[in-house]
């Protein structure tokens, strides 16, 4: 590690100071989760960098957790959670949900990305990049704040630092952040203009640079697994585009039917009437092959559990319709 850091200078907050006995101030050691792999925990505290192994009696932790040892580093107790991303990483106080305004725009991805950090108990910002190239960023702007109308929305240039000082305010010390959005989003230029400094010359916390200082104060954490989260995201709102053709397959005479001119396939009947278009079913199948081929591969949990979130609501608003 380049540097070392106060507890403030690594995300602590008065709700983590309220779990604390005097033993934890006088002679326990206060330190947070920074990387897990092969079964053991990379750990770092005021005093620098140190493991822990995994044990059975250990409660589930993750990047972003907070924990107390005693002066010999032996595991004494989680605390708990600000905020909760299913396995994937812990107590982060503000999530930038970023989304271009270019053709990448996508107000339905921006709900499931809404849901998924509420779901988390943290908080949401919005982020609208690339409005310096975009005539209508007005109004995509106010559709994006229809969703809640709590909801706080920024229009960014990623590439321009004046332009991100809207985000100062959740960008302190002793706060955690974290991004999502889809790819072309400008994630990478929000995150290379925040840092003020190529990859190479930035603090260093750990080995998997999970959780990185920014110049501002705050900590930016990124791991596998929210990134995994993104994915499984944007998959599940390609599912939910096909949403008319998905309950179309579920009237095919055969189960197994591939909708390529079967006998009774609903989907080639359609075609054939002139009720769904010619290009939206081969992107369709298309969207289906990728699925399959991913299947073939072990597909992680995060994307299991949002690939069948997605069908649910389907199935859901389509018996819902037919009521």
């Amino acid at each position: 590690m380049d540097s070392t850091f106060t507890l403030l200078d690594l995300g602590w907050q008065p709700y983590f100071q309220q779990q604390l006995s005097l033993d934890d101030l006088e002679s326990n050691r206060i330190a947070r989760i920074c990387s897990h792999h092969n079964n053991s925990y990379q750990l770092v505290d005021e005093s620098g960098l140190f493991s822990l192994s995994e044990q059975a009696d250990m409660p589930a932790m993750t990047i972003g957790d907070w924990v107390i040892t005693d002066a010999e580093q032996v595991f004494l107790r989680r605390l708990d959670r600000a905020s909760w991303f299913d396995n994937c990483a812990a107590n982060i106080d503000t999530v930038f949900i970023v989304c271009a305004l270019d053709t990448h725009f996508n107000l339905p991805l921006i709900k499931r990305y809404l849901d998924l950090v509420h779901e988390a108990q943290a908080d949401a910002v919005v982020v609208l990049s690339k409005a310096d190239s975009c005539e209508d960023s007005h109004e995509k702007r106010a559709q994006v704040e229809r969703l809640d109308p709590m909801l706080i929305v920024e229009t960014v240039n990623a590439l321009d630092l004046s332009s991100l000082d809207c985000l100062s305010p959740w960008l302190k010390k002793g706060k955690t952040i974290a991004l999502l959005g889809a790819t072309g989003a400008g994630k990478s230029s929000l995150i290379n203009t925040l840092m003020q400094a190529p990859p190479e010359q930035r603090p260093k916390i750990g080995a998997s640079n999970a959780l990185q200082p920014t110049p501002t104060g705050a900590i930016l954490l990124d791991t596998q697994g929210l990134r995994e989260l993104q994915v499984a995201q944007y998959n599940a709102g390609k599912i939910e585009s096909f949403a008319d053709i998905l309950a179309l397959t579920e009237s095919c005479r055969f189960s197994d039917c591939q909708h390529q001119g079967e006998p009774g396939c609903a989907i080639s009947m359609a075609l054939t009437q002139g009720r769904l278009d010619e290009q939206r079913v081969s992107n369709f199948l298309l969207m289906r092959t990728e699925q399959t081929d991913d299947n073939i591969k072990a597909k992680s949990k995060p994307q299991e559990k949002f690939y069948r979130s997605a069908q649910s609501d389907i199935r859901a608003r389509k018996h819902s319709a037919a009521d």
